[in-house]
């Protein structure tokens, strides 16, 4: 895991247990994983993770905001699919007065249509952007890491 509960509370307060914390920390450390892991297969993040402060900082900051972005979307997700089959509790976006019209939000993607995948991925990959690892290496490097020989050669 890339960031503890204590981080995790200090920066976003209550609302997730802390079982519920290291279920969806193990995700979000999977996410993180497949946007740091270059062709080669190299977990930067495990095989150099930052060891300056400022780049240790946003790693453990993107893995606490996954977690809870992924919170939420269960959270969104328990409302629209509640066992008495009702739609109360989801989320309106739109509201048309006319012919009446209501909106609800999908709680597998945004509102601009991205799926909960990409925006998952693209969120670790913003912050992480710019960060490099112990190295020096740019985490969202997705070469042949440096210094690496590929096999039979």
């Amino acid at each position: 895991m890339y960031a503890s509960y204590e981080d995790y509370k200090a920066l976003y307060g209550d609302g997730v247990t802390e079982a519920e914390f290291e279920r969806l920390a193990w995700e979000a450390g999977r996410i993180m994983d497949a946007v740091t892991t270059g062709a080669d297969g190299v977990r930067k993040l495990e095989a150099a993770m930052p060891e300056d402060a400022y780049g240790a900082k946003a790693v453990k900051r993107c893995c606490c905001a996954l977690v809870r972005r992924l919170w939420t979307a269960e959270r969104t997700e328990s409302y629209v699919n509640r066992e008495d089959g009702t739609v109360a509790g989801r989320v309106v976006t739109a509201v048309t007065a006319g012919v009446e019209s209501v909106t609800y939000a999908r709680p597998d993607s945004t509102a601009a249509g991205e799926s909960r995948g990409g925006m998952l991925r693209r969120t670790a990959e913003e912050l992480l952007a710019g960060i490099g690892d112990k190295n020096g290496v740019p985490l969202l490097y997705m070469g042949i890491y440096p210094g690496c020989i590929a096999e039979g050669e």
